[in-house]
């Protein structure tokens, strides 16, 4: 498996890899732009885009940002193959940019974070729309 920043000749592969792995009614996408393949292109080409490859094909990816007034990373958007998950591919990801504390949005009323409390995120603060977790390893 090899883990590295996404570049121009993923950008086909990353968006079809989304478009199977992230659903729309999943409770967890909270923005369209999760969704729109136009969002993965100008992220792998600011090289905001993380993939994990097997034998060529993508089975993780995720798209990030750095916030320079805060001094953290934002994780955006990310999804992992059927097959991959439950084996810890996202922290082996995340901690190829980890310089930083990461933090990620997900909505309170979604499942999803019972995967960030499971998997060691630690949640920083909470109101009426989202829950933001950290992930300080």
């Amino acid at each position: 498996m090899q883990i590295a920043l996404a570049n121009p000749t993923h950008i086909s592969e990353v968006v079809s890899f989304f478009n199977e792995n992230l659903e729309r009614n999943n409770s967890a996408v909270y923005s369209e732009e999760f969704l729109c393949p136009l969002g993965v292109k100008a992220a792998i080409r600011r090289k905001q885009m993380i993939v994990a490859t097997v034998e060529g094909q993508v089975v993780g990816a995720f798209r990030f940002y750095r916030k320079k007034t805060q001094n953290k990373i934002s994780l955006y958007q990310f999804a992992i193959s059927k097959i991959y998950r439950g084996q810890g591919l996202l922290k082996k990801m995340l901690k190829t940019i980890n310089d930083l504390p990461i933090i990620s949005l997900c909505p309170t009323y979604s499942y999803l974070n019972d995967y960030y409390y499971k998997s060691g995120w630690y949640l920083q603060e909470q109101n009426e729309e989202f829950n933001v977790w950290i992930f300080n390893d």
